[in-house]
């Protein structure tokens, strides 16, 4: 199970043997050194790869240079190295990251034993020389040649690895990972659904339904939310649960966002003429669309394309997409503001910090969580319905409810002075002929028509 120091010491072809800043094996020799563990392995002892990722080295760039960044990783180097010891072999896999290689590790515990100590060692503050400290976190991901099946080869090893520490930043700050062939199965899974998601985008195969916002007292239709659907041709339908966070992970949100965008506006706005009513388009907005610089312009020539005016437009944003940066999304929904667009802040009372920045940002629409309609219904939760409809109403801002599914929880809401909703009362999302067929019901608008589900 040890590593002898002749072995670290060698070049692998023509790569460097260490790391000038740091010390440590450089990337290029690293990968070597992984496939040499696995062409001699021996039963019992067998390869692993423990993947560290740094969070925070980034911020000492940009306070205080490259230089800053390199004697952070000199003191992680010098700790990691003395945690491993003679276990394995030290890697500086890039500015972010570094690698542990065990090649004849006997049992998988002394590599999470190992895992744990890296914590403590990459979390323990670093005083860089002109005394300012720099707290780093980290995610770690662990893989053993045997979770990676008997044919595994050295790529195998740092995926795998790769899997883990990916998963790991899922679990939050500071979490340690084992890779497992579910782990495995999720992302063979997920490259398949990426790569079909680019082929739907590009084949025009998907498709934006459509759900009612209704007017609670009357049942009238103020608008529909835009939502999208996807209709795999072998899988059948997948839900957006899966698929959004796909889209995500393989840079399509933003193309997905943007098609959902034109397609509704172009929409509502045709509705808008052919009904003779100002329908509003709700479309949801991620957090790196909310980022782009160039998003409220992009928003200006969708609605200047579409002919659909800006204040008919509702773009709705989660807490968790506002969160992260607040000051880019103060800015963005201004300039939204400017073009008479709307916004509105999804799922209200789920986030942790919520009343902290809403007086801050130009929002117009709460709409509120469902957990507070599956709630059991008694005077405590309708106080905390009430008070939190009561909240958005005190800072000017309309607000309305979600998963309405039936007609006790309908009047909840506007019991406790919600007037606008949505729900699988009224209907669930529907294709644009047939949520075009919905709009015709209401010509008798003091009814509620509830389509079949």
């Amino acid at each position: 199970m040890r590593w002898s120091s002749r072995r670290s010491n060698r070049t692998a072809g023509s790569h460097p043997a260490r790391d000038e800043v740091t010390g440590l094996v450089p990337y290029a020799a690293f990968v070597h050194h992984v496939a040499d563990a696995v062409n001699v392995r021996t039963p019992g002892y067998e390869p692993a790869v423990l993947l560290v990722d740094l969070e925070g080295v980034s911020e000492a760039a940009d306070v205080d240079g490259h230089h800053g960044v390199d004697e952070v990783m000199r003191v992680i180097a010098t700790r990691a190295t003395r945690e491993v010891n003679n276990l394995g072999m030290v890697a500086r896999m890039s500015d972010h990251q570094i690698a542990v290689l065990f090649p004849t590790l006997s049992a998988p515990a002394v590599a999470l034993d190992l895992a744990y100590r890296m914590v403590t060692a990459v979390t323990t503050p670093v005083v860089l020389a002109n005394q300012r400290r720099v707290q780093l976190a980290t995610s770690c991901g662990l893989v053993t040649w045997e979770s990676m099946g008997a044919r595994a080869t050295a790529d195998d090893l740092l995926r795998g690895a790769g899997l883990a520490v990916r998963e790991a930043r899922r679990q939050g700050r500071n979490s340690i990972e084992v890779c497992t062939a579910d782990l495995i199965a999720v992302a063979d899974e997920t490259l398949a659904i990426g790569k079909d998601l680019r082929q739907a985008l590009d084949e025009k195969g998907l498709r934006v339904c459509y759900q009612p916002i209704v007017d609670l007292a009357h049942g009238s239709v103020t608008g529909f939310e835009a939502l999208v659907r996807w209709s795999h041709p072998v899988h059948g339908a997948i839900s957006p649960a899966r698929f959004v966070p796909v889209a995500e992970e393989f840079g399509l949100i933003s193309e997905l966002g943007r098609m959902v965008l034109s397609t509704a506006a172009a929409q509502v706005a045709q509705w808008s003429a052919t009904f003779r009513i100002p329908l509003t388009a709700h479309v949801n907005v991620s957090g790196v669309d909310l980022a782009h610089h160039d998003f409220v312009a992009m928003v200006e020539e969708t609605l200047q394309a579409s002919g659909l005016p800006g204040e008919q437009l509702v773009l709705e944003v989660t807490e968790s997409a506002v969160e992260p940066a607040l000051e880019v999304a103060r800015t963005r929904f201004d300039g939204l503001r400017d073009l008479g667009v709307r916004v509105a802040l999804d799922d209200f009372g789920t986030g942790r910090s919520a009343l902290s920045y809403l007086q801050t940002l130009s929002v117009d629409i709460l709409k509120v969580d469902r957990s507070y309609l599956d709630s059991i219904e008694g005077e405590r939760s309708d106080d905390l319905l009430r008070g939190v409809i009561g909240l958005g109403q005190a800072l000017g801002m309309e607000v309305y409810g979600e998963g309405i599914e039936d007609e006790a929880q309908r009047y909840r809401l506007e019991r406790n002075g919600c007037a606008v909703g949505q729900g699988y009362l009224f209907a669930r999302p529907l294709p644009a002929e047939d949520a075009a067929a919905y709009l015709r019901t209401q010509a008798s608008p003091a009814t509620v028509t509830t389509l079949p589900a």
